[in-house]
């Protein structure tokens, strides 16, 4: 099977695609913009392996990722920005690709078939949680901008 794999480039999703390989025999292709979040040396590694292949490029642009998405059956969405100082510096940026980027990510799976997607986000949706009361159902309450 081959899956996309979103922002691969850093430090977490990097570390998914390590944990993919050994545990699958699936294609996967790497889609990141190698932003201050994603570093190409940390996929150096992974890049020796031929069932890995890596294209630059931004989830908010509708033609590269419809070209990418061709031929894959599931996506795993990392990219986003992240870092709190980094979201009350520059917020327009964060709206760009955490939101309008995840939007032209579902809109694409939509189009293309895509059999299952899986968004990947931080605790920071949440907000803050009391200790041993966090479920995957509560309401989001973002705490950064």
């Amino acid at each position: 099977m081959k899956i996309l794999v979103t922002g691969g480039a850093g430090f977490i999703a990097s570390n998914f695609v390590r944990r993919l390989l050994e545990a699958s025999d699936d294609e996967i292709t790497i889609l990141d913009c190698l932003t201050y979040a994603g570093d190409r040396r940390t996929l150096a590694d992974l890049m020796e392996n031929s069932r890995v292949s890596f294209v630059q490029g931004d989830v908010c642009d509708r033609e590269t990722v419809s070209r990418v998405v061709k031929g894959h059956k599931e996506i795993v969405h990392f990219a986003a920005e992240s870092h709190v100082d980094r979201s009350i510096q520059n917020p327009d940026q964060f709206v760009l690709t955490n939101c309008l980027g995840t939007n032209v990510m579902c809109d694409v799976a939509r189009t293309h078939d895509i059999e299952k997607f899986v968004h990947v986000s931080t605790d920071e949706t949440y907000g803050s949680i009391e200790a041993g009361s966090f479920g995957e159902l509560d309401l989001l309450n973002p705490s950064s901008p």
